[in-house]
């Protein structure tokens, strides 16, 4: 199988080759959907802060749309549900922009871009962190790390001890990485308990963060509403508290849609019934969590399985691209096109998920 590493030369030689615009044209009945967290403005961060490139850069943002805008046509997630459920047509080479989590930057950065090109995305909330500011585990864990007070710190995650080393940048981007893959192992509530213990270990939290926390800050409801009233900018669930769905007890899983949908719902005075699943990869979602998905209201739900979408989808399983990384419009090209998922060869890339 193909390493992301050696996908990555490999885009290039298939953009040079134009195979992708054949590509195009053969999946031009197939949607695709792209998926973005956060966005930045800034050049530069401070310590490992947006060390992945989770926050895409205003200026590739635009980039992107602009490719959409020239070679698809960008339409809403209600448009496509709406279209499978009832056999409407959609427009050949099909597009939609969704963006998770709900930070503020989709607002004070990425709107703008919207607006500009006047194209509409879908965005799903987490809302305890937008109601409540509490802030995300990865935000979280990433700042501890970013800022901790002492070079070397011993944490304890789920049955493993661990010593990080923080002494230098490039090693804490390896602690901050080893921390999230064993933290998403672990059960919701363990989760909980190991972020505030890492807290602690690191002797800083985003919580009493005096240098600002704007790259992590949420969106705050009036900001949201005016996107709303915009037409540009659905709302949808993406979970209370951002919690890997199935994890959760069938209790716990419920309040968690029905804690979201209520929030949204009242908070908007509009309709919520678009969900995204936390994480989001085969295994985080199953036939019990699409089951009180349809049970609550829920019309469809996104993954974050890589790949596009015929009329034949399960509209509670789609399929996203991650675009939400460091990413040239040659790239972008390559991995809309569908080309990197003909034939057996190359692999399918796996991008990381919120």
């Amino acid at each position: 199988m193909a390493t992301p590493d050696s996908e990555r030369l490999l885009v290039p030689v298939l953009f040079r080759s134009q195979l992708y615009r054949a590509a195009r044209r053969l999946n031009r009945s197939r949607v695709v959907i792209a998926m973005y967290h956060g966005f930045t403005a800034a050049d530069s961060h401070q310590g490992i802060e947006n060390h992945e490139g989770k926050h895409v850069h205003v200026r590739a943002f635009e980039q992107h749309v602009a490719f959409l805008t020239a070679h698809y046509t960008v339409v809403s997630l209600q448009d496509v549900v709406r279209a499978w459920t009832n056999g409407s047509p959609l427009p050949q080479r099909a597009a939609v922009i969704t963006i998770d989590d709900g930070y503020r930057s989709i607002y004070s950065v990425a709107y703008p871009v919207l607006k500009q090109f006047q194209v509409p995305a879908s965005v799903f909330l987490a809302t305890d962190f937008v109601d409540n500011r509490r802030f995300l585990w990865t935000d979280r864990v990433e700042y501890a790390v970013n800022h901790a007070t002492a070079g070397v710190v011993g944490v304890a995650i789920g049955n493993q001890s661990l010593r990080l080393d923080l002494t230098t940048a490039a090693l804490k981007m390896a602690a901050d990485r080893r921390l999230r893959s064993s933290l998403k192992a672990l059960p919701q509530n363990v989760r909980d308990q190991a972020v505030d213990q890492i807290e602690r270990a690191a002797g800083c939290s985003v919580y009493q963060a005096t240098d600002g926390t704007a790259i992590y800050d949420p969106l705050p409801w009036n900001e949201t509403a005016e996107m709303v009233r915009s037409g540009l900018v659905s709302i949808g669930s993406h979970t209370h508290s951002h919690v890997i769905m199935s994890r959760c007890d069938p209790a716990r899983a419920a309040d968690e849609l029905c804690i979201s949908k209520r929030i949204i719902e009242e908070r908007l005075g509009t309709m919520c019934d678009l969900f995204c699943y936390p994480n989001g990869r085969r295994g985080d979602f199953n036939g019990s969590t699409k089951g009180l998905l349809q049970a609550h209201g829920f019309s469809s739900a996104l993954t974050t399985v890589y790949g596009n979408n015929g009329r034949d989808a399960d509209v509670f399983e789609l399929r996203r691209y991650n675009l939400g990384k460091p990413m040239m419009t040659g790239e972008v090209a390559v991995r809309l096109s569908g080309l990197m998922e003909l034939g057996s060869a190359p692999a399918r890339w796996r991008p990381r998920p919120s």
